[in-house]
């Protein structure tokens, strides 16, 4: 598989997706709460299962130290810290190789 640096537009269009996900269950509360709350828990979580499971599809990681590129789980992909500097966008994570905990440097998968 492939890799690259991700570009301004995946970063405009990662955001444009959380925007999108903060405005349904924004809108979702307004309309649903607390009524049918049941049912707002439940489009807060598929929303964020969708969201999250995207991103992981869409990335991998690469070490600072070691240089290795590996993948990571939902559930990791759920909780790290993620952010984005002047380098680009980072998680806080624990390399399979090395064995440091790092910002690792994000890569775009290409098909």
């Amino acid at each position: 598989m492939k890799y690259t640096e991700p570009k301004w537009g995946d970063y405009g269009r990662s955001a444009l997706y959380i925007v999108v996900y903060l405005a349904v269950i924004g809108g979702g509360a307004f309309l649903l709460l607390p009524r049918w709350w049941y049912l707002w828990a439940l489009i807060v979580l598929g929303g964020l299962v969708l969201l999250v499971g995207w991103h992981r599809g869409m990335t991998v990681y690469q070490c600072p130290n070691c240089g290795l590129v590996y993948e990571i789980s939902f559930w990791k992909d759920l909780v790290a810290p993620h952010g984005v500097d002047t380098h680009g966008g980072w998680l806080l994570l624990r390399c399979p190789n090395c064995g440091e905990r790092h910002k690792t440097h994000v890569l775009k998968r290409v098909e």
